[in-house]
């Protein structure tokens, strides 16, 4: 089929209408998941002066010097705060940017795995249509600037087998390590990447990618060693966090009552992306009854059995622990995305070429429609709030009182209220404290 910008037009005006409905509508509001804000808090700090790239600082009385995740996400944030300030939309206005990278990084992989970069679309559509995605982006999580050097790593991957260069693969293990620095060790499961390639590409021998694995795993082993050489104070941050978040919480904490939570929480994200599959299959096979098969260009079905079987290695080793959240395997959901696209493309490739130009007017019409919504929706919600708004307002009125850098008194039964801990210093720079008496105090009862 002859891709033509028409045929394609309107699905990426639906895709940019859908980003702008999930994401657009709470990116801009006031109010945000405890982890966010605390992180938003960290980066503002770093940027100030408050705490360093190694020792960053929350609060003086919480974490004054946090190293319960490596510092790679909040640097690159608080570059971020020292372009734009210190407004209540910096923290949205990154993660935005690394949703973009993202993107743009699973449109060059799937350039790299089909040629027809104008049908980038459907991975990404697949891709949004994951939950998790918005809400992550809506919330400044770690896994976000993760997601974007876990892409750029099988990017570079991929590079080097398509043109057999070892040099992607070098770069392929830098951007691995920056992976690992931006959230930990839940970022370094791209090492399987070259294993699993090798396993479905008949013209490599399977042993290369386990020797392209381990060339990856001692370079990351030098990198490392010259980091601690060159930066000193890398040494002891990375020990403590493998102490407290690894060893520690990781394999003693318990936050899900079974280790196979994290499968559930990855089949509810691929629900709507197999709905989806699944009636883009009943078009095709009873609607318009195409003979095209499910993966009519024979190499759709090696990328997507190998984009799946890798997604998958995202995801499962979570099950070590039982401490788990959904959004630790929000960098493996592109991959599945990609593998889904892959698994439609013969039918939607089917559709596009029996699309008459009614009806391809019709959907660019209905897309520009959803376009303009998304603008509306995003437009009007700036500055509202999404969630602990009467406490927000609470504080806010508070702080008009209380000067910077000041810790103020809370009650006991408060003070394990860590979202007050992040909302005091994202806002107001301030610390609290229920152990003695202070000149200032805050009381808050819904």
């Amino acid at each position: 089929m002859k891709e033509t910008r028409s045929n394609n037009t309107p699905f990426w005006l639906l895709l940019i209408g859908i980003v702008l409905m999930l994401v657009g509508r709470n990116l801009f509001v006031e109010g945000m998941f405890l982890d966010g804000v605390t992180y938003a808090s960290i980066s503002r700090n770093m940027a100030e002066g408050l705490g360093t790239f190694w020792n960053p600082y929350y609060t003086l009385t919480m974490d004054e010097v946090f190293h319960s995740h490596p510092p790679l996400a909040f640097g690159l944030e608080a570059l971020a705060f020292m372009a734009l300030g210190d407004h209540f939309y910096v923290e949205r206005v990154y993660s935005l940017v690394t949703l973009i990278v993202s993107a743009s990084l699973i449109v060059a992989i799937w350039k790299r795995t089909t040629n027809r970069p104008q049908q980038a679309w459907l991975p990404l559509l697949f891709w949004v249509a994951m939950p998790l995605v918005s809400w992550c982006a809506s919330n400044n999580m770690l896994e976000n600037t993760m997601t974007v050097f876990v892409l750029l790593s099988v990017w570079l991957m991929l590079l080097s087998y398509l043109k057999n260069s070892k040099i992607w693969l070098f770069l392929a293990g830098i951007a691995l390590l920056l992976a690992f620095m931006s959230k930990g060790v839940t970022g370094l499961f791209p090492l399987v990447f070259p294993v699993v390639y090798c396993a479905f590409d008949e013209k490599r021998h399977w042993l290369q990618g386990p020797m392209d694995a381990l060339f990856i795993v001692i370079e990351l082993a030098v990198l490392t060693g010259l980091m601690f050489l060159v930066f000193p104070p890398s040494l002891p941050y990375l020990k403590d966090y493998f102490q407290v978040q690894v060893m520690g919480t990781g394999l003693n904490v318990a936050t899900v009552a079974t280790r196979f939570s994290i499968v559930f929480a990855w089949l509810g994200q691929m629900a709507i992306p197999l709905v989806v599959a699944a009636i883009l299959f009943i078009v095709n096979k009873f609607v318009l009854k195409s003979p095209v098969k499910t993966f009519e260009f024979p190499p759709d079905r090696k990328w997507f059995w190998l984009f799946t079987v890798f997604g998958l290695t995202g995801v499962l080793p979570i099950m070590v622990s039982r401490k788990q959240s959904d959004f630790y395997m929000l960098s493996a959901l592109p991959f599945f995305a990609l593998a889904c696209g892959h698994l439609t493309l013969a039918m939607v490739n089917m559709m596009q070429q029996q699309m008459k130009k009614g009806l391809r007017l019709g959907l660019t019409i209905g897309a520009c429609c959803v376009v303009l919504t998304g603008l509306i929706i995003s437009v009007t919600r700036f500055g509202k709030y999404d969630r602990d708004e009467q406490f927000l307002i609470a504080m806010k009125k508070a702080l008009l009182e209380i000067p910077e850098n000041e810790i103020v008194g809370v009650s006991t039964e408060g003070f394990p209220n860590w979202s007050w801990h992040a909302y005091f210093m994202r806002y107001g720079k301030v610390s609290l404290d229920d152990k003695q008496p202070h000149e200032y105090n805050f009381s808050y009862h819904p």
